[in-house]
């Protein structure tokens, strides 16, 4: 069984929501206000990290501690009311049609 994590972004009936699952996950940090239950981005990155001997960028460091087996890894960063930092060794991104968009949808 691996670890993973979902996080759906959602813009509203009129735009595909988009998923993306992170996999086997090497380091997680979330930071949420208690007064937000959904918020909005600010800022979203997904920075390639190579494997060793290649430099990193600044900010990854002391994160993940470095290593010969470690594969290469994807680092997702959402900044906003709620933060988050994701690394992890597998990435996937899909769109679908929103369950508001579908439930109004009369074109069916």
């Amino acid at each position: 069984m691996t670890d993973s994590l979902e996080i759906i972004l959602r813009k509203g009936p009129a735009s595909p929501d988009v998923l993306i699952e992170l996999s086997n996950l090497h380091y997680i940090s979330v930071s949420k206000p208690p007064e937000i239950s959904g918020c909005f981005i600010d800022a979203i990155s997904l920075i390639h990290l190579q494997k060793t001997p290649r430099p990193w960028p600044g900010d990854a460091a002391g994160r993940v501690r470095r290593c010969d087996g470690l594969p290469e890894l994807a680092w997702l960063r959402v900044l906003g009311p709620t933060e988050a930092d994701v690394m992890a060794s597998i990435v996937t991104v899909c769109t679908a049609v929103s369950d508001d968009k579908a439930s109004t949808d009369t074109t069916r």
